[in-house]
């Protein structure tokens, strides 16, 4: 009788033992599930949380530069000369603006200009407006004590300056800067008067589209070899002419000019610019 009471009492405990294994078990699968679903939740929440600090930072990166973007102008289109005042104030309300037409009797030069330009490595790009040749520094112009480096020079179809109401044929800008900032150009104006072998090196490597500025290797210029050998100017205070027509920029326009054929006229890349 003992003996079967003793069985019956350990089957019941096993019985229990059993349940509690089989409850816990289910706890456990349970929770296991809670985990599960658990981390996919939160891997969803990072991975949205990660695209939001992207748009984020996209906004954040427009918003900073917002100011660097200009409209694109040009000499036609949309965007003309006339319309650069609106997207450019300066160009509509200077009071000192370029070019200007230069006509006789203009104010008598005091300064003396003087040049010491250095040959070095033809490096040549089209911006879009222009063809414009970059010079290593070394090459130097000075107006009376004060000393200006060249930057680059650029050209202009038909000259952007007038003499007695009339375009030359092209016109050369040379830009300086000195070390306060200031910026001088001299403008050495060219006329339909024959081939002009310095620039005959400039046209045969000058890129037909826009693009980045390309050094020819084996090539080099001497940007002296553009000037007149006289350096007789009239000179102004004017601006950029181009956008954004920045004013304060002294100029210095060459009274003898150089030369350039109807070839030479023709094959540079702009119509107008």
């Amino acid at each position: 009788m003992i003996r079967l009471i003793i069985e019956v009492v350990l089957g019941v405990l096993l019985a229990i033992a059993a349940t509690l294994a089989f409850v816990k078990f289910s706890e456990t699968r349970d929770l296991q599930v809670q985990l599960t679903n658990t981390r996919e939740t939160l891997a969803g929440i990072k991975e949205k949380l990660t695209l939001a600090e992207e748009e984020l930072e996209k906004i954040h990166s427009k918003e900073a530069h917002a100011g660097d973007h200009k409209p694109h102008w040009g000499y036609e289109g949309e965007m003309n000369p006339a319309k650069w005042g609106e997207a450019f104030p300066m160009c509509g309300t200077g009071q000192a603006q370029s070019p200007v037409d230069i006509r006789g009797p203009f104010g008598k030069a005091t300064q003396v200009l003087k040049t010491d330009y250095k040959t070095g490595p033809l490096k040549i790009l089209n911006n879009g407006h222009t063809i414009q040749v970059n010079i290593a520094p070394g090459s130097k112009m000075w107006v009376n004590s004060e000393q200006f480096e060249l930057l680059q020079f650029h050209f202009h179809k038909p000259s952007e300056e007038l003499i007695d109401g009339k375009p030359a044929a092209m016109v050369a800008h040379f830009v300086h800067k000195s070390d306060s900032g200031k910026l001088a150009v001299i403008g050495v104006l060219l006329k339909e008067t024959g081939e002009n072998r310095f620039l005959k090196s400039i046209w045969q490597n000058a890129p037909k589209v826009e693009g980045p500025e390309v050094e020819v290797a084996g090539t080099t210029i001497n940007p002296t070899n553009l000037l007149p050998t006289t350096l007789k100017f009239w000179t102004y205070e004017g601006s950029l002419t181009t956008p954004p027509c920045t004013e304060g920029v002294s100029f210095f326009i060459l009274k003898n000019p150089a030369h350039i054929s109807r070839d030479q006229l023709e094959a540079f890349p702009f119509k107008m610019n």
